[in-house]
């Protein structure tokens, strides 16, 4: 039988692993489209849900007993989804203007 404090931190594991995925999410698309639209408020929503992923990230090393390389391997992971984001941004940006075509004035060869 399982005892009923493993039980507890399943199920907390489980919604925390759901809360990852949703907060990733919604860092990811409130970023993107606060770029992209310009929008002011999503940039600050972005943090929020980011703040919200950590936490959830960090209840979810907690429920699996996680230490030694994988609390390492759970902060690197923290760090590298802050960083991808933008840097996904930044190369779309870079090709988009690169692959522009480029206008010329009439009579300009």
């Amino acid at each position: 039988m399982i005892d009923p404090v493993e039980l507890q931190r399943i199920a907390i594991a489980a919604l925390s692993a759901g809360g990852i995925v949703l907060f990733g999410a919604a860092y990811a698309i409130c970023l993107a489209l606060g770029r992209l639209k310009s929008l002011a408020i999503l940039r600050p929503l972005s943090y929020v849900a980011y703040l919200a992923l950590a936490v959830v990230t960090l209840l979810f090393a907690w429920a699996m007993n996680l230490t030694g390389a994988w609390a390492i391997l759970t902060v690197v992971l923290l760090v590298g989804y802050f960083v991808a984001p933008r840097a996904i941004w930044r190369l779309s940006v870079a090709t988009h203007e690169s692959s522009e075509p480029e206008t010329t004035s009439v009579g300009e060869e």
